[in-house]
């Protein structure tokens, strides 16, 4: 199976996959291919905290026109996987100089599917559903390689279930949860999200932190329609998930200054059930203080370029300063789009890694605020730059 995942978490989806029970592990661009059973594809889907998609492929072939590619499709033996009055939704993803629109390679499958059902049913054929299809059918052309997957997923992954209400521009769950393992951060210290917006990343670090299925809130996913859907083993790896949960209440703050952002926060917080374990706090991450010596701050700050120059580059100067004076011994990491602005944060980050958030380009960056003299931290070998 190959599994999906943004820009930047490959490593990351890797480990988790491993975790998990995944065999020949290979990583590549955006997603991991992985060998596992259908139990472990259930289990990939409702645990995963870094997949996009799970997808599973199905059957290969080799088209250099319109015609091959509709042929290719059209004997391929869909009665084995659903039936006429079932549904089906297409997403076609070309990279060829002989397919260059990926509306036209998708209407090009749904009708070699549709007429393949007409010969062998009497001129009935399934139909189409966006939302909810039967089989979401993968179809990716590279230079004349086409590869047709069934995507077992449904809803991309990053639709937790738990988000009732959004403020503008929110960090996607999947992102958040990457940031949380990439952080490396130990539940048994404390976790602050500085500038929590709609309370992503708190409520990521709290499934995280109590071993909580990243799927937990979903009430579907594709493969529960499809004609193979094992219900008694999928129960089965639910219940196995469920017991492994952990009661270690965790010391995550959530803080934002503004008033909508944290009722936000707080029903995100509610739904997600994870309310013992997120603290939240009104007020500026300029005035937060710490009492304990180590801990983890996580900041998503506002990347707006709409913003003056000069106040944008005040900000993050801002939260340089702010760094450098209240957190020493504690580890920083910021994730921006706004690469110009982070030079002005004024320390030396020990690494930076490329990630996207959306369409989005940004840079993840850690800062280790050191407790006593810069002389002895020379001395400590650096982690290199990703």
């Amino acid at each position: 199976m190959k599994v999906t995942t943004f820009f930047g978490l490959e490593e990351v989806l890797a480990q988790e996959l491993l975790r998990l029970g995944g065999k020949d592990i290979e990583p590549f661009k955006r997603g991991v291919s992985v060998k596992g059973d259908i139990g472990y594809m259930y289990k990939v889907n409702l645990c995963s905290r870094v997949a996009l998609r799970v997808l599973i492929p199905i059957y290969k072939f080799k088209a250099t026109s319109d015609q091959e590619l509709y042929d290719g499709i059209k004997k391929f033996p869909w009665d084995d996987f659903m039936k006429v009055t079932d549904t089906l939704a297409v997403e076609g993803v070309p990279n060829s100089e002989y397919f260059q629109h990926s509306l036209y390679v998708e209407q090009k499958t749904k009708d070699a599917i549709c007429d393949r059902f007409r010969e062998i049913s009497g001129d009935l054929r399934p139909s189409v559903d966006l939302k909810a299809p039967t089989l979401r059918i993968y179809v990716h052309i590279f230079k004349d390689d086409v590869s047709v997957s069934l995507d077992s997923s449904g809803d991309i992954l990053y639709k937790r279930g738990y988000r009732e209400d959004i403020i503008e521009a929110p960090i996607k769950e999947v992102l958040a949860a990457g940031i949380v393992l990439i952080s490396g951060w130990q539940p048994h210290l404390p976790l602050i999200d500085g500038m929590c917006g709609s309370g992503t990343l708190a409520i990521e670090a709290a499934l995280f932190a109590g071993n909580i299925p990243a799927g937990i809130f979903r009430k579907e996913f594709g493969f529960m329609r499809w004609k193979n859907y094992d219900e008694k083993l999928y129960d089965t790896i639910y219940e196995s998930a469920l017991n492994r949960i952990k009661e270690d209440v965790p010391n995550i703050v959530a803080n934002d200054l503004s008033d909508k952002s944290l009722n936000v926060a707080k029903i995100n917080v509610a739904v997600a059930k994870v309310d013992d374990a997120i603290t939240f706090s009104r007020k500026s991450f300029f005035d937060i203080k710490v009492d304990k010596p180590m801990g983890t701050v996580l900041l998503n700050p506002p990347y707006d370029e709409r913003m003056k120059h000069e106040d944008i580059a005040a900000f993050y100067k801002q939260i340089g300063d702010k760094l450098k004076k209240d957190f020493s011994g504690w580890t920083c990491w910021i994730i921006t789009s706004n690469l110009e602005a982070a030079k002005y944060i004024g320390l030396r980050p020990t690494r930076k890694i490329t990630l996207f958030n959306g369409s989005l380009e940004c840079r993840l960056f850690k800062f280790e605020m050191y407790a006593g003299t810069k002389k002895v931290h020379k001395l400590q070998p650096k982690e290199g730059n990703e």
